[in-house]
């Protein structure tokens, strides 16, 4: 695998997940087929400029600089805050009820994230159809969106 592509595996991984270890990323690596070691994903950190910021429950995890991913999500979260009525799972598809006039510019902003786990989204005036590649990153996309929104 390339470096520029185990860089956005990294982003994906610690986006999904609270990680705190390198060690971690290094597992999470192995499960998806990635064969590396902790020192090449230590020099992939520094790379990658990761901090390591607190979390709500009082530890820390692995995160993206400002600048980055982190700020379009936080401005697919802000729009959402606005827009939102409900939002759905069922298996692989998230489904987002939203004001009308809202649904292209909340598709748009959904894609610049770069969710590796999303395969696509479909939007009409007032909703988003957004289909995971399982039922497990459906329900996450579902309670990140909830939470995330809940602290804006």
């Amino acid at each position: 695998m390339r470096k520029n592509d185990r860089h956005e595996l990294i982003k994906q991984i610690i986006n999904e997940n609270e990680i705190d270890r390198q060690e971690d990323i290094v597992l999470h690596l192995q499960e998806q087929g990635v064969e590396v070691t902790q020192a090449t994903v230590s020099r992939d950190i520094r790379e990658l400029k990761l901090i390591k910021s607190p979390t709500k429950k009082g530890g820390v995890r692995y995160s993206l600089p400002k600048g980055d991913t982190s700020q379009i999500e936080q401005r697919l979260f802000t729009l959402l805050s606005s827009a939102l009525i409900s939002i759905k799972v069922q298996e692989k598809f998230v489904f987002i009820d939203l004001k009308p006039g809202n649904g292209a510019s909340i598709s748009a902003t959904l894609k610049q994230v770069h969710y590796g786990f999303v395969f696509a989204a479909v939007s009409d005036d007032n909703g988003v159809l957004v289909i995971c590649t399982d039922d497990e990153h459906a329900v996450r996309l579902k309670d990140r969106v909830t939470q995330s929104i809940a602290y804006i």
